[in-house]
Parts: C-alpha cells; structure tokens; sequence
C-alpha cells in the first residue's frame, strides 16, 4: 500500500497564520489511500493547470497539480487512469497517490512548480502568495506575502527558480495599486514594474525558460498582451508589423480577454489565446507577431499548453472539445470532442441538451500537457479528461504515443464538501454525497471513484450531475442496486443501478422523488424500514411509501435504528436519548420504552448501535459515551472518552465490535476501546474542515473478509481516505 505521495510535516512552525502542522495530514498516521477533490472553476474564468512538475519529479509521469477550495492538490495519475493498466485484478489492488496541502485560508486560483520542483508558489483570491518546500518533509513555507488587492490569476517562475511574476486584480479605489509584480522568490522584494493593463485585471503571465529573460502578460479586459524584459523588468515595447494589420504585437487579439499566455519549453514561441476564439503566436525573444489562427474553437479559449518538445500546443474551450495544434506549421491537427463524449456517457440527446447548445459543465476551463505529454483537460463539472493521444501526429522523435487508452477518461469526485456518508459492504460499493447535490460511487476497498449518479433522464441539461437542488443531508443503501438520499430541497431521490448502454457497465440513476413535508437532517436504516429525521418530527419510509409525519413533544438531533427494525433510539436538545419500540405498520408506530437521562452534559448529535445490537455508542459535543442495549447501563460514561474539542458528526464500530471511532468538527479521529478503556488512539488534522463519515470495511476486493483493520473517512476537504489502524490497535490495545 502506498502512504503517502510525499510526507507531510511533523513539526510545527513558528510566525505563520496557519499553523505548520495542519497544513498536511501529519506523517506518522496510517494513511493508505487518499483521494483528493476536483479542481474548482468558476463561470468565465480560466482553471490553472500545471503538468510541468519540474526535474525533482521528472520520473512521476502522471503528476498534475491544481486548486481546490483552499487546498492545493497534487495528484499522481496512477496506470489504470492514463491507459497503463488493463488488467482487472491489477486495477483492484491500485491505491490514488495524492498529496494535498492546506496552508491557504482562501481559495487558491493558482499554484505553479518550481523549475527544479523543489518548490511550490501558490496565491489565492485574497492576493496572498505562499512559496513552500515540496521536496522537504516539513513542507516549510519559506515566503508568505499579499502581493496583489486583489486575487492572483496566475503565477510564474523564472529560469533560475528565483523570481516570482504574480498577475491578477488590482485594487478597486486605489488607482496606483499593481495589477502584475516581479518579486524576489526568498524575500519578496520588486525587481522592476510591469505594465498595467485595463481596469487593473490581468488573466495569465508567463517567463521565457532562458535568457534573456522575457516576461508576457495578458489582460482580463483590454484583450492585449504586454512584452518586458529585464532584470529589472521594464516594458518592451514591440513595433507594428504589416503581418498583424499594421499593429504591434500587444494588441493580436480583436476583443476580450486575453485567458492564457505560455512559452513553448525552448522560449523560442509563445502562444495566446483568448475570448476572439484565435490562437496567436509570437517570437519568444523579440516578441514579434509570427502568426495567428482564426476560428479555432467555437467559443472562448481558456487556457493553452506547449508539450516537451514544443512542436504541439494543446487548446481548450468554452465550446466543449480540446484541440491538438502542430504549433510549427499552424494548423489543427486533432480535435477532442470531450462534451459529446459526456453526453453518449450522461444519456443526452442533443435534443435535451436546449437545441445543441454546448451543456455548461461540459465547458473545458483547463488543460495541460504531464510530463510524459498525457494531455488532460477540466470541465467545469471539475472532470479530469484523460485523452488519448493520436498516433498519426505523434511528434518527431517519439515512436510511441504516451497514453494507451483509446477513447477519453473521466476521472470524478467532488468539488464541494462531503456532508453525507454510506457503504455496502456486500458489493464492495461507497457513496458519498455534497453540498452541491452531487453523489457519487466509489469502489470500498480500493478509493477509487466509479461515477457519479445521474439524474433522471432529460433533466441533467448542463451536465452539472446534481440530482438534489441542496445541500445533501444523508446517504442510505437500500441493497445493492438501491441508493435513498435526503437533501435540503425537502425531497427523497431513490436512485437504481441500471445497465448502461445495454452492456455490462453500470449507471446509477434516479428513479424516483417523493416530497418530504420538512426539511431532513439524517436518515437510519434497519432492514426493511428507513426512518427519517426532519425539523418538524420523524418520517418512516416502508414498503416504498412515506408515512405522516410523527410529531415528537421536542426536536430530534440524531437517529439510530435496530437492525430488526423494531427499536429506534432518539436524541433530543435536552441531553436525553429516548427509546421507543416502533411498529411501523401501526396507527401509533412509536411507544416509548425507556429514557436514558442524565447521561450526556450536552446535546446528542450522533448515534450508532455495535453489530451485534447489545451496545450504543452516543456523542456529543466532547463526550462519547457506550450503553447497555439490554439494561442501558453505562458502560463507558461521559467525561471518560471526553477529548474531542467541538461537535462530533460521526461514531462507527469495527468489525468484531473491540473498538469504536469517532470523528468530529476538530478535524480529529479518536479510536477507543472497551478493554482499554483509559487509552486512546489520536489521528490529527484527518480532514480539514472536519469527518462527515467514518466506517470499517468488511470485505476486501476479492469478497473476502478483510483481515486488516481498514477505516474509511470522508470530510469537509472533499476528500476520501482509508486507514490502516492494525497495527496502531495492536500496539495501544494489545
């Protein structure tokens, strides 16, 4: 099992706002699998990409990085991802390589490797840029400056790794405010002044890999590209050439947004594209105009890649398709139709998609070249492409194309928080849901995700793949082929596995919506019976109806039903856990049976019953407690296993019932244990944000019983681990 891409810190670090230690998930946990979430993109504007991971990490071929919400993601495409792998047994035992960072308190809207990828340099909406060891374990940040008011679009590193160009928004009262700065990596300080462009808003930027040295911008609003040259950095102003229509070369493109300006790897050309729908070229040391393609794409171009050898430049769109362009003769020599390719997956005739029109998620904001030229492009859905490469324009001097796959991958997840989570463990299947209204299917056992679920058909027009219209509350699995979520849209979506296409592949689909009279916060299931728990009182979904709402004399925190679907355990606002005997097809289906008082010092928000029914675990805010199903008894009383320090979301038991876990909003995982009942295993910083789900699994891929103490998280970061707490339990607990 892999670790670990590269180890995060042990140590603190003193004079930073965010503390060194939660930057990464510490390195002495467990950690075997870690799935990071999708780029994040925003309607109009570019996603940075970078695939030049620089010559520390030349023999990672599938490694990309890029943002996610406040995190920096920097993600190892594993073989059964770029076309490597196709055995299926091999493809089981594959773990996702991942290493994300957290050290920004914004959101991060671009990050970009060092030349020699020992470094990172990475800015977030609020203008901050953050320079941080990559190489090093402690991950140390060796510079943190507000270069820019307003948020950094993109970043770029010289040649000899020790300058910075920053571009982005100005300030919006102070006139004199920069919109693009040169800086010293180490101390941040200006080494020359860039030009300023229109309304103080630059899109990309871009040093010549050589020298001399160059630097291209290119303007948000003024559709021009600036020319400097330094150190220090001064314009260069370019003169007027007849092959540009009698103008210089800063103003190539007709209107709009100049979206994407690179050099090839040699510094000999540059490429811009932009909102005209033109891919322009210019001489990498003179900056003249050399020649411009019309019409490339349908829409605007949002971003543009050189791959090694400069010869091909890819581009991607608004319009849906990812081109490969011969970047010495100029002309096209393949197009990717990626939006198609996610209309024949997605079931979407071009009569459903609003008369052809290209779907909103399908738009491609981003792409890049890895550094064995695999080209990849971003949806705005976040939708990793994968292409195929195509063998008939292989560059010169390569014999072989980089990707074995034949037609496009969709690598998914989420790009936005993870509230809900459920596992099945019989068909080795994991859902997980977002605030977005988006679920999707994962394999258990290895953290790879499947697909997400689809909407019913006709109705997912932009591809955006939500089937609720809110947040997401809870998952449930039915069986197998039966997935109910509850979302804050006040409905209930029952969604089936179908056969895809009438072959053998999967896709799971909803089915059916039922309204709910109020809001749902969580569901429990037993065998037959789902209860459902709303602001106004309990629900019971039964034999594929909703009950009338059964009204209680307070408001349910937290739900847990016995498998036998004859007890429901209720936690209220005044600390007490309530046991009624429910009788589902009954005029009156809940009786009272017992009240557990005087048990918690706070309210209850969680609830979860041991496998074999006779021991309930409850937490609160700190405390987490385990009662007797027989008599309820404490058998673990508050202020013993008391030290999460804010609400905990989520308890699960292991397998044979020895140990519990419990995550919670303090970014921690605790497992105890009932024999040792003064020791405690601690994992910090699991999930920034904090654990949404935790669960043991039961099998392993081949459907054999899993021998190893694997637990499954899910978090606020989006993000899905898996950990191997074996040998930590055997070690603590004995």
């Amino acid at each position: 099992p892999i670790t670990h891409l590269y180890p995060p810190p042990q140590a603190t670090m003193a004079g930073l706002e965010v503390d060194a230690t939660n930057c990464c998930i510490p390195l002495n946990t467990p950690l075997t699998s870690h799935h990071p979430p999708l780029p994040t993109t925003t309607r109009g504007e570019p996603c940075v990409l970078d695939g030049k991971v620089g010559r520390w990490n030349k023999e990672k071929k599938g490694l990309v990085m890029y943002g996610s919400g406040r995190l920096i993601v920097v993600r190892e495409l594993d073989d059964a991802e770029l076309g490597g792998c196709e055995k299926e047994e091999e493809k089981e035992e594959r773990r996702v390589k991942a290493f994300v960072y957290r050290g920004h308190t914004a959101q991060v809207t671009a990050a970009k490797f060092s030349r020699s990828g020992c470094y990172i340099a990475s800015g977030d909406i609020r203008g901050k840029i953050r320079v941080w060891s990559y190489d090093n374990e402690e991950h140390l940040c060796k510079l943190e400056l507000t270069a820019l008011a307003g948020p950094i679009r993109d970043i770029s590193w010289d040649c000899d790794d020790r300058r910075l160009c920053i571009v982005g928004e100005s300030s919006k009262t102070d006139s004199s405010s920069p919109c693009c700065r040169v800086v010293q990596w180490d101390t941040g300080v200006t080494c020359g002044e860039l030009g300023f462009h229109a309304r103080g808003r630059a899109s990309s930027c871009d040093f010549r890999p050589g020298r001399p040295m160059r630097i291209v911008t290119g303007g948000a609003d003024d559709a021009r590209c600036m020319f400097h040259k330094g150190p220090p950095f001064q314009r260069l102003l370019v003169e007027s050439c007849e092959e540009n229509g009698g103008k210089s070369s800063e103003y190539s493109h007709a209107r709009g947004s100049v979206h994407c300006v690179r050099y090839d790897p040699k510094g000999e050309q540059i490429a811009s594209v932009g909102t005209d729908r033109s891919v322009c070229f210019y001489e990498g040391k003179t900056m003249s105009f050399k020649g411009r393609m019309e019409d490339v794409h349908s829409a605007s171009i949002y971003s543009c890649a050189f791959d090694s050898t400069g010869t091909r430049l890819i581009t991607c769109s608004a319009d849906g398709t990812a081109s490969l362009i011969d970047a010495i003769e100029r002309k096209v020599l393949h197009i990717w139709h990626i939006a198609d390719h996610k209309k024949v997956t997605a079931d979407i005739s071009s009569e459903d998609d609003g008369n052809g029109k290209v779907p909103i998620g399908a738009m491609q904001k981003g792409c890049a070249f890895l550094s064995d030229d695999t080209p990849i492009s971003i949806g705005h859905n976040g939708h990793i492409s994968v292409l195929p490469y195509p063998s008939d324009h292989i560059p010169a001097g390569t014999t072989t194309p980089p990707t074995n796959i034949e037609k496009i991958r969709l690598l998914t997840g989420h790009q936005a928080p993870i509230d809900a989570f459920a596992l099945h463990h019989e068909s080795d299947t994991m859902y997980t849901a977002d605030s977005d209204g988006i679920v999707v299917r994962w394999t258990a056992s290895t953290g790879h995700a499947q697909a997400r679920l689809n909407p019913p058909p006709g109705t997912d027009t932009d591809l955006s793949n939500k089937i609720h219209s809110g947040a997401i509350t809870s998952v449930v699995v039915l069986d197998e082929n039966t997935v109910l979520t509850t979302a804050w849209d006040d409905t209930l979506k029952i969604s089936t596995n179908l056969p895809k296409n009438g072959g053998d592949e999967i896709t799971t689909q909803v089915t059916q919506s039922l309204d709910l009279p109020a809001q749902p916060n969580a569901m429990s299931k037993g065998t037959n019976v789902v209860v459902i728990l709303t602001v106004q009182g309990l629900l019971l979904y039964h034999d594929s109806t909703i009950s009338e709402m059964i009204t209680l004399p307070y408001e349910p925190t937290a739900i847990c039903l016995s498998e036998d679907d004859t007890t429901l355990y209720v936690a209220s606002p005044d600390y007490k856990i309530y046991v009624y005997t429910l009788s589902p097809t009954a005029d009156n289906p809940l009786e009272e049976k017992h009240v557990i008082a005087n048990g918690h010092l706070k309210t209850v928000h969680t609830l979860s019953l041991s496998h074999d029914q006779t021991k309930l675990a409850s937490a609160d805010t700190r405390d987490v407690c385990v009662w007797s199903t027989s008599d309820y008894t404490p058998i673990v009383s508050k202020s013993r296993w008391c030290f999460h320090t804010q609400k905990i979301t989520c308890v699960t038991w292991s397998n044979d019932d020895s140990i519990l876990a419990s995550g919670g909003n303090d970014d921690c995982i605790y497992l105890w244990c009932l024999k040792k009942k003064m020791k405690r295993i601690h994992y910090k910083f699991a999930h920034r944000g904090g654990i949404t789900g935790l669960s043991f699994l039961k099998y392993n891929g081949n459907g054999e019983d899993e021998k190893r103490m694997i637990l499954v998280s899910s978090g606020i970061d989006a993000c899905v681990n898996h950990w191997d707490v074996t040998d930590d339990v055997a070690t603590k607990f004995g």
